[in-house]
């Protein structure tokens, strides 16, 4: 990756919404050149999305999840459709899942549709205190 796009891109990590005036003042470029480099990062797949970071609204946790070796695909497909925020792990556990509900049954509930996917052999839930 060319010195100027991880630029941008840590541009834009800090404030999603950046203009791309702004940006391209901050790092000597035209606009245009931004918004080329830009698009070319999004159609690459370097940047996949922009988002808004929020504080949790109700109760966040994250889930380690243990599954079978053979099954890890569909596992992993399965909990994709449950959360858009899934790592792969090393160690004891092979993914975490990150997990938003409005409340503690509500996460319970979430947790237990996590449990009963085939292939998952252990979990453990971890809540966000603060």
């Amino acid at each position: 990756m060319k010195r100027t796009d991880a630029e941008i891109i840590e541009l834009l990590r800090s404030n999603s919404r950046m203009k791309n005036t702004d940006i391209a003042r901050s790092i000597g470029m035209t606009e245009g050149a931004v918004r080329a480099r830009i698009s070319n990062m999004v159609k690459k797949g370097t940047i996949r999305k922009f988002t808004v970071e929020t504080e949790p609204v109700g109760v966040e946790a994250l889930v380690l999840v243990r599954m079978s070796p053979e099954r890890s695909k569909e596992v992993l497909a399965s909990l994709r459709k449950l959360s858009g925020s899934i790592y792969e792990t090393s160690g004891d556990f092979d993914a975490a899942v990150t997990v938003l509900a409005t409340d503690v049954d509500s996460l319970n509930s979430r947790v237990d549709s996590i449990r009963e996917i085939q292939g998952i052999s252990r979990t453990i839930t971890l809540i966000r205190l603060a």
